[in-house]
């Protein structure tokens, strides 16, 4: 013997997929189902790819790290090595410039009369700046002659004449210098 059991359907499914409700309930059922799966597959794959993608990120921030380091530890090396490249294109400028340099150096030499010295001597591409002691006005006439008569300067100026008992004529010259022209 078989016991059947009553089943009760409170929705009548003749009248149900006739009336506007019925349809949005019969799609909900079938479809609506569907669509719930496919959500929640999607957020399960969401689910997992955070993991990987946390993973990277952390693996990408140690990268960083390791890298900030290594820039922290080299900071020194580069900064030894700028003031050193500095210096060698100082030396580069200095070495072009010798010529004039080593001519206005070597002419002012044998120009210093014995009781005459420089106190500074600036010297650049076009011009020699200096501030000079003589001991006695022999010694300043004949430097001032010299500089005049030099083939190294083309214009000598005399400026700041100052005579101190103790210390003796000081004055400051400027001389343009001949040197190579530039562009040649």
């Amino acid at each position: 013997m078989t016991t059947v059991l009553p089943s009760v359907n409170l929705i009548g499914e003749e009248e149900m997929e006739h009336t506007p409700v019925g349809r949005i309930v019969t799609w909900a059922v079938t479809y609506g189902r569907y669509i719930m799966i496919g959500t929640e597959i999607i957020v399960l794959l969401a689910f997992i790819s955070r993991f990987s993608l946390d993973r990277k990120l952390t693996d990408l921030n140690d990268e960083v790290s390791q890298k900030q380091a290594i820039i922290d530890a080299n900071r020194d090396f580069e900064t030894q090595f700028r003031t050193l490249q500095d210096k060698l294109t100082k030396t580069q400028t200095l070495l072009t410039a010798a010529p004039v340099t080593n001519n206005a150096l070597s002419a002012i030499e044998t120009m210093l009369p014995v009781d005459t010295r420089l106190e500074t001597l600036k010297i650049s591409e076009d011009s020699v700046v200096g501030d000079v002691v003589a001991n006695t006005t022999a010694g300043f006439a004949q430097l001032v002659a010299n500089l005049q008569a030099s083939s190294i300067f083309s214009q000598v100026e005399i400026g700041d004449v100052n005579r101190s008992p103790t210390t003796g004529i000081q004055f400051t010259f400027t001389g343009a210098v001949f040197g190579p022209k530039k562009g040649n």
